[in-house]
C-alpha cells in the first residue's frame, strides 16, 4: 500500500472512521485531522488514497502544436529562447516557461553534447554572407590635439575576404557608407549582414522621448533597397558575431599593436597595406591553407553567377597607392 505524501491517515483508521456511527466533529481529536477529513472518508466505498491530478487538464498551448516544437527542436538544436522567439508568431500563448514544460515532456528540455557542437557549426552559405564590426583606434595626432577615429570591418564567411575602412564618427551615415563600400568592394552579391545592435547598425531597440523608436536605421533601408537580410546577434552576446571579433581582434594585433602613428593617415594607410596582405597573401588553416582571393578564384570558376565582377579587379585595387 502506498500512500499519498500529503496523507495523514493509515488505511485502519479510515476503516474505522467509516464503520465509526460518531459524527465526524467527534472523531477529530481522537484521530487530529479536520472533521472535513473524516467526513471524506465516511462517505467513500474505499480507503484508498486517489491521485490529485485533475480529470481534465487545460494546457496553456494546445496540444496540436506540441509536435511542431518538438520536431523544430529537433531538426535546428535551437535554444530555448531562440525557439521560442521563432515559434512565437505561430504557435499561441507560447512563452518560455511552457515551451520548456513541453520540451521536458518530450525529454528534449537538455541538447545533448553532439546536439550542442552540431549547433555551434556555421549553416552552408556560399559566399555573400558578411560579418561587420567596428572598432575604435587610439587617439592619434599631436599633443593637445589628438583625435579618436573609428575602424570598421567586414569579413565574409565563406571566403574571408576583409574589408576596412576608417572614419571620423561611429553613427549611423558612416556605417550606411561602409556598407555601400562593401558593396563596391566585394566581387559577389551580398545576401546576408550580420552585425551587433549598435545604434549605427540598427533602431530595433532604440528609445526616445516618445518612447520605442519604429523607424528603419539608414542601415537597414540600404539593405532593404539592396535585397540584403540583415540579421542582429542576440543582445549582451558579442560572440555571436564571432567571426568578427575574431577579426577585429587581427587586424589590431597586425597593426595598432605593434607601431605608433603620429598622424591619422598614416594609420590609414598601415590598415589598408594589411587589408591587401590579408586578402592576396595570407594563408589560412580555416580555408584549407588558401589565401582568400585564391579561394574566391575557385568559386569564380564554379558560381559565376553570384558574381557582379571579376575578382581580379582586387588585384588592380591593390596597386592603386592608398591616401595618405
Amino acid at each position: 500500500m502506498q500512500y499519498h505524501r500529503n496523507a495523514r491517515t493509515n488505511i485502519y483508521q479510515r476503516e474505522q472512521m467509516r464503520q465509526s456511527s460518531v459524527p465526524a466533529r467527534g472523531l477529530v481529536s481522537q484521530y487530529a485531522v479536520s472533521h472535513v477529513t473524516i467526513s471524506k472518508w465516511k462517505g467513500r466505498e474505499d480507503t484508498l488514497d486517489r491521485s490529485s491530478r485533475p480529470n481534465t487538464i487545460h494546457y496553456a498551448v494546445d496540444k496540436s502544436f506540441w509536435r511542431i516544437i518538438k520536431y523544430v527542436r529537433k531538426k535546428t538544436h535551437f535554444t530555448l529562447d531562440d525557439l521560442v522567439d521563432s515559434l512565437l508568431p505561430y504557435v499561441p500563448n507560447l512563452n518560455r516557461d511552457n515551451c520548456w514544460r513541453i520540451l521536458k515532456v518530450y525529454r528534449l528540455n537538455r541538447l545533448s553534447f553532439q546536439e550542442q557542437e552540431e549547433r555551434k557549426r556555421f549553416a552552408t552559405y556560399k559566399p555573400g554572407f558578411v560579418h561587420i564590426d567596428v572598432f575604435y583606434l587610439p587617439k592619434i595626432g599631436p599633443n593637445g590635439q589628438k583625435k579618436r577615429t573609428y575602424c570598421y570591418v567586414a569579413i565574409d564567411r565563406v571566403t574571408r575576404l576583409l574589408f576596412l575602412e576608417v572614419y571620423d564618427k561611429k553613427d549611423h551615415y558612416a556605417a550606411a557608407d561602409f556598407v555601400m563600400k562593401c558593396l563596391n568592394f566585394f566581387p559577389f552579391r551580398i545576401h546576408h549582414i550580420l552585425t551587433d545592435n549598435g545604434r549605427e547598425f540598427t533602431l530595433k531597440s532604440a528609445r526616445n522621448r516618445w518612447g520605442k523608436v519604429y523607424t528603419d536605421s539608414l542601415f537597414d533601408c540600404i539593405c532593404q533597397i539592396a535585397g540584403i537580410k540583415h540579421k542582429l546577434t542576440k543582445v549582451k552576446h558579442p560572440w555571436t558575431n564571432g567571426m568578427a571579433e575574431r577579426a577585429v581582434r587581427t587586424v589590431k594585433d597586425h597593426t595598432v599593436k605593434i607601431h605608433s602613428y603620429q598622424e591619422i593617415p598614416q594609420a590609414i594607410k598601415d590598415i589598408k597595406v594589411f587589408q591587401d596582405y590579408h586578402n592576396l597573401y595570407r594563408k589560412q588553416r580555416v580555408i584549407n591553407g588558401k589565401t582568400p582571393y585564391a579561394l574566391t578564384m575557385e568559386w569564380f570558376v564554379k558560381e559565376q553567377k553570384i558574381f557582379i565582377k571579376n575578382p581580379t579587379d582586387l588585384l588592380e585595387d591593390c596597386k592603386q597607392p592608398h591616401a595618405t
